[in-house]
């Protein structure tokens, strides 16, 4: 019984012992918990700075944030998208910019920069979008062949390039281009009738006549069709006027030659010298401003090598044509004011007619500054004895590479 009691002291030593290995093994536990703790956060702050260099890469590679982050709305993500679309234009010495989205609406909500300069770096200078609608207005500059770049800010840019005519001293029709009709909205038939008029009709033939080398020249609309202009231009011809459109004998529409597009790059491509002519039915001056308008509205001033002329003449319609009663102060009037716009467009101007206009219908002394086409048929020289620079001697020539009859030109001047 006293050896028992002696070893009683055990328990408490025991039961001290173990509770010392549990409270140590629960505090290596706990070390270890925290350790793991901490490299999650390393492991997870890791990975979000790798997401955010790999963001940035996407971004400098022009690839969408959404990848990323699906539930951000595209209007937020712009600098990382493309498409963007420049549209420049320009009329009275201003120029407007404005940047658009893939689907045509304003890219608004961007701080667009604009570096803007004319081609022979003499003009340079920024403009912003500070109101941020996707728009930049800039007033006042000189004329001159410019070139754009806009840029947000992050790395999106767009280029293009303007030519800004000089300030004119008119009040331009709005949206002029937007009324210039093609013949498959209208009746052609009706409004289209200048080629059964004058001389054209009365011609009986011709046995042709010796031509100066170099001077050789054509005028050509749709009744010409499809030209093979490389054969135009070897067979001689130096140069040609196309019609690039005429204003309706019966409603006095604005109308595009379906032919002009193709033919101005033809004869561009071929090296043919080139000038244009639009057929006028206007009945005052205003119509006759628009009608310049029209014409530059068609064809940039750096593709012509001869002037823009307003073809004067009968309408050649059985009923009358819309301007054919004019008297002749007002078709002088009205010659005279499209001549002056279209050179404060930038352009030279001329007027066509035959002899019998520019004798009776037109008071020519009015005209002095302008070029003057004669079209005088069946003789070996012009019997009109007033200033022109192109004869026009025949509707009934050939020449390789058009089918048909074509109109003959030479160059006196």
């Amino acid at each position: 019984m006293r050896r028992r009691a002696s070893r009683l002291w055990l328990i408490p030593a025991v039961i001290i012992g173990f509770n010392c290995l549990a409270f140590i093994l629960i505090l290596i536990l706990g070390t270890r918990k925290a350790e793991e703790r901490r490299a999650a956060v390393s492991s997870d702050t890791l990975s979000e700075d790798t997401l955010s260099e790999d963001s940035a890469d996407t971004a400098d590679a022009g690839l969408d944030e959404s990848f990323y982050e699906e539930d951000i709305p595209e209007e937020d993500i712009y600098a990382y998208s493309s498409g963007y679309v420049l549209l420049l234009t320009s009329s009275e010495s201003d120029l407007q910019i404005q940047i658009l989205r893939e689907d045509g609406s304003p890219a608004s909500g961007i701080r667009w920069e604009a570096d803007v300069s004319d081609d022979t770096g003499g003009n340079a200078f920024k403009a912003y979008d500070e109101d941020e609608d996707g728009i930049i207005y800039v007033g006042e500059i000189e004329a001159g062949d410019y070139s754009v770049e806009v840029c947000d800010g992050i790395g999106i840019t767009e280029t293009s390039g303007i030519s800004v005519k000089p300030k004119i001293r008119y009040t331009a029709s709005s949206g002029i281009r937007s009324i210039v009709m093609q013949e498959s909205q209208i009746d052609a038939a009706a409004e289209d009738t200048a080629l059964t008029s004058e001389d054209k009709k009365e011609e009986s033939g011709f046995d042709g006549i010796e031509l100066p080398a170099g001077t050789l020249g054509i005028d050509v609309s749709k009744y010409n069709k499809n030209i093979d202009w490389k054969r135009v231009k070897a067979a001689g011809v130096e140069f040609a006027i196309i019609r690039a459109g005429y204003r309706g004998s019966s409603t006095g529409v604005l109308v595009e030659d379906p032919y002009f597009r193709q033919n101005l790059v033809g004869a561009k491509e071929a090296g043919v010298k080139i000038g244009v002519y639009f057929f006028t039915q206007a009945i005052n001056e205003a119509e006759a401003r628009e009608e310049a308008e029209a014409v530059a509205s068609l064809v940039d001033v750096r593709d012509l090598s001869l002037p823009v002329f307003l073809d004067v003449e009968s309408s050649g319609n059985t009923h009358g044509g819309r301007a054919d009663g004019l008297d002749t102060v007002t078709r002088t009037a009205v010659v005279k004011a499209f001549c002056e716009a279209a050179e404060e467009l930038g352009y030279d101007a001329g007027v066509y007619a035959n002899k019998t206009w520019m004798t009776k219908y037109l008071d020519m002394d009015e005209l002095a500054p302008y070029t003057k086409w004669l079209a005088q048929y069946n003789t070996a020289g012009p019997t009109y004895t007033g200033d022109y620079s192109i004869w026009q001697y025949t509707s009934s020539g050939t020449v390789d590479g058009i089918q048909g009859r074509v109109d003959l030109n030479v160059k006196v001047k």
